[in-house]
């Protein structure tokens, strides 16, 4: 068994990782991005980014604050649909009653 890990990250650490890692998976060489964390953790954290070719300069002027103003949500996880109290309600119990099978 490995032994457990411990991470804490700074935000920059955060947003380059998560930069990184969205940059490659839509296949950018260079490229630059800007990306900032907002929201309070545990309610609405989010991370705004835009991730361009190496040679736009136009990410310069992007103004982030804005983008979050009227964009909605596109990650990967948020097209997952949030459960409702009754559906969690029901999930819970079927897990408890495969617990004492």
């Amino acid at each position: 068994m490995k032994k457990p890990i411990i991470l804490k990250y700074s935000e920059d650490d955060i947003l380059e990782i998560v930069t990184e890692y969205m940059a490659e998976k839509h296949k950018f060489g260079e490229y630059r991005s800007k990306s900032m964390i907002l929201g309070t953790p545990g309610k609405d954290l989010r991370l705004v980014a835009i991730i361009t070719e190496l040679e736009d300069d136009s990410i310069k002027n992007t103004n982030l604050e804005e983008i979050d103003s009227v964009i909605e949500y596109n990650g990967e996880h948020s097209k997952i649909k949030p459960m409702s109290k009754e559906d969690l309600l029901k999930l819970r119990t079927q897990l408890k009653n495969l617990k004492e099978v």
